[in-house]
This record gives C-alpha cells, structure tokens and sequence, in this order.
C-alpha cells in the first residue's frame, strides 16, 4: 500500500494555511500510538496467520442482545476469539453498533496485553446481498467507518460481486502501488475507526487494506455463499481472490442453503463440501456454523466456528 503519502499530504494541504496564519508549527491531529508498523491489531487475523482455530459468536442477531451488559458480557467470554454484529436481519443501526463497540472494549485485558488487540474482533454483516452490492456500497464505508476490523456480505454468487466488495473495503491506491488492484473506493474519514484501533489516522489507513493483499492489512472480507448459484460459482470466487492475493473468508451459509435447496439436507451437505473444497483448493480459510465434527471439518479446511464455541471445542481444535 502506498497510499498513506497522499494522505498525509491531503490532511497538511488544507491545514497548514491555518496553522501558518495563526503562526503554529504544523502538527497532525492522531489518536492512540502513532508510527505503530507491521503489527497485526486483530485476534482474527494473528490467529489466521497462524492457521488457527477462531471462534465466534453472534450478535444483535437470533436472541442475542447487543446492549451495552450484553457487550460487558461477550467482552468476558473467553470461548470466542471474535462476534459478528447483524445489521442483516435487524434495523441498519450503526450509532447502536458504536455502542456495543465501546462497551465491548475491556480495559482490564488491554492494560495487562498492552495492546488493543487484546479485546475481541468485531465484524459486522450488512444488508446488502451481492447482487445488490454495486448500490450499497455505503453500507461498507458507514460500518468500516465505526471500525469494525471485518464486513460480512450475504448471497455473494459471482467473483465480480466479491470483487466489488473488496473495493469498496479499500480507500484509494497510488496509481504506481503494486496492490492497486482492485481499486479502492472507500472515502476518506477514518478518525473514529482509528480511536478503536487504538492508531494515529494514518497509521490506520495503513493498517486498514485487506489482509494478505497487503502486508500491512488487517481487513477481512467475509463472503457468505449461501444459495445455488453461488455454491455453482465458489470455485470461481475462491479461484478470483487468490490470484490477486486477497484474503478473505468464505461462509457456508447453511441456514439459507436449506432454502435455496428446499431443504435437501444431502444436497445442503454437498454445498458445504464444495465450499470447504474451494476454500481449500485456493488457501482461503471457511467458516462454518457451530461446532460439529471439528476436527474432520478442519482437515477439510475450516478454521473459523461460528456458534456454539466451548472450552470443550477450543481444546479440540489445539486451542
């Protein structure tokens, strides 16, 4: 990434003329530890890098609170490693998902940690479907912006939607960056999402690219597929990403496969195989729902549990 230069010049070009007229030494306004380089700032992707286990828990979503005690609580379970934030089934409330952020932060384990990265990952899962993606990439600025470390798109069904969910994660390149593709779109106003990441903004706006796309990337994308159409195309996805060197997830969303196959747990089955075979194939980890027969769906290539994480499947998984 080599956009940071044009940041910096950005902020200083427009505030160095008041800075001059009131005759102060022109400093950039930061937040949290400035300079911080080559760092992972997430629990999910350290634990990625280090083809671990993660688990998870969801939340505004099922039954599952996203009050502030309820953010005290998730912040206090040791089983999950990361939550998923809805914002899919429930109303598009980003103000209400800052909220459960703040209270999600534990000062305790930070202070003893040292870092932030000690508090749980936080992902957030929007409305919009893939097909639906080139409209609503705002809801990808408006979420990021609240600095979650992770965007969830549901019924992605083609590399191309995936591909322009990837864009829309990533803020402006330098046309000479070797990682210019795919081109980002993001806008630029990241002050309160570098607060949460405990970074100066320019330190998070190196920080915050797409993990292994580049070095310094903390971002995953989450791709839930999870109709027939995208379980047809997975292979095709998963075979996109990794040619340009993204990293990113891939979801079998078994609860909206059940019905898009009418409830065929046997073709459901094969969906789930074929996903985990794609993820596999082009070295991008799966996540799947619950904990069942951890150890042979890690074998096939799943590394993140979403639901029912237990010191029980923790210990299974060499966690």
């Amino acid at each position: 990434m080599r956009h940071r230069s044009l940041a910096a010049r950005s902020v200083l070009g427009i505030a160095m003329p008041v800075l001059l007229a009131a005759g102060a030494a022109p400093t950039l306004v930061t937040y949290g530890q400035p300079n911080a380089r080559n760092e992972r700032v997430t629990q999910l992707v350290s634990l990625l890098d280090e083809d671990k286990a993660v688990f998870g828990g969801l939340v505004n979503f099922a039954g599952v609170g996203n009050a502030p005690l309820d953010a005290m609580t998730h912040s206090r379970d040791s089983n999950i490693d990361l939550v998923m934030y809805d914002l899919e089934h429930s109303p598009f409330d980003v103000a209400k998902l800052q909220t459960y952020m703040q209270f999600l932060l534990d000062p305790g384990p930070i202070a003893d940690a040292g870092e932030v990265k000690a508090a749980k990952t936080v992902i957030a899962r929007i409305p919009a479907y893939g097909r639906e993606l080139d409209s609503n990439t705002w809801m990808v600025k408006n979420v990021l912006d609240a600095g979650v470390h992770g965007v969830v798109f549901p019924h992605i069904e083609t590399a191309e939607q995936a591909l322009t969910a990837v864009r829309a994660m990533r803020y402006p390149q330098d046309p000479g960056a070797r990682d210019f593709e795919p081109e980002g779109i993001r806008g630029s106003g990241a002050s309160v999402a570098a607060r949460y990441w405990g970074l100066s903004v320019p330190d998070y706006m190196e920080q915050s690219d797409i993990w292994r796309l580049d070095p310094n990337g903390n971002l995953v994308p989450w791709f839930i597929i999870e109709n027939r159409l995208g379980v047809a195309n997975v292979r095709e996805i998963a075979r996109a990403l990794s040619a340009r060197h993204i990293g990113a997830v891939l979801w079998a969303g078994t609860g909206d496969l059940g019905a898009s196959y009418q409830n065929d747990q046997a073709a459901v089955a094969k969906a789930v195989d074929a996903i985990l075979a794609a993820g596999k194939e082009f070295g991008l980890p799966v996540a799947l729902n619950g904990t069942a027969d951890l150890k042979h769906r890690m074998e096939q290539g799943a590394r993140i549990f979403m639901g029912g994480a237990s010191a029980a499947a923790r210990r299974e998984a060499g966690r």
